[in-house]
């Protein structure tokens, strides 16, 4: 593992500070999920938000599978909630992973619903039919849940958006 991944994990600020730098200058698709895993286990300070601006700028297109993988990790369900506003602030369309999308945001907190929706709205059309069936069925679950009540404004607006997007199926 090269020097500039190992030093995301440092306890040394400066150290974390130059890791960020040569990755932000010379980094690839290796050093994402590094990147990610060094983001889930900092504690708030200036040196995370730093790792959250890089991800969530991300252009690489190797990027998207890597924060999906992210989204079904359970050791990242902690920042899920970034982790889709990472996607959805990089432009991914998450086509054919719109179940584990659905899922995620319908699981979490308002931040993390809201993060789901936003990246949802942001599709025009879909590709994958089932995919689609099952993040509807998804989203149906979770508004027939009591416990979801704190986001079901949320999730009628999924509910709309993806019976939108129903209608763009060729």
């Amino acid at each position: 593992m090269s020097k500039h991944i190992l030093g995301l994990t440092s306890k040394e600020d400066g150290v974390v500070s130059k890791a960020l730098k040569t990755i932000h200058e010379k980094g690839t698709q290796a050093s994402i999920r590094p990147l990610l895993e060094a983001f889930a286990a900092r504690k708030d300070d200036a040196l995370r938000e730093e790792m959250l601006s890089m991800l969530s700028s991300m252009k690489l297109s190797a990027a998207e599978d890597i924060f999906l993988d992210g989204l079904a990790d359970p050791k990242l369900a902690h920042v899920a909630g970034d982790i889709l506003q990472c996607l959805w602030s990089s432009g991914f369309m998450c086509d054919g992973r719109l179940t584990l999308v659905v899922e995620v945001a319908c699981q979490g907190d308002f931040k993390q619903a809201m993060e789901g929706a936003t990246l949802l709205e942001q599709l025009e059309t879909v590709q994958d039919e089932k995919d689609l069936l099952e993040a509807q069925v998804i989203v149906g679950e979770a508004l027939g849940d009591a416990s979801k009540q704190g986001i079901a404004a949320l999730l009628e607006g999924m509910k709309a958006h993806l019976a939108m997007l129903q209608d763009t199926l060729m």
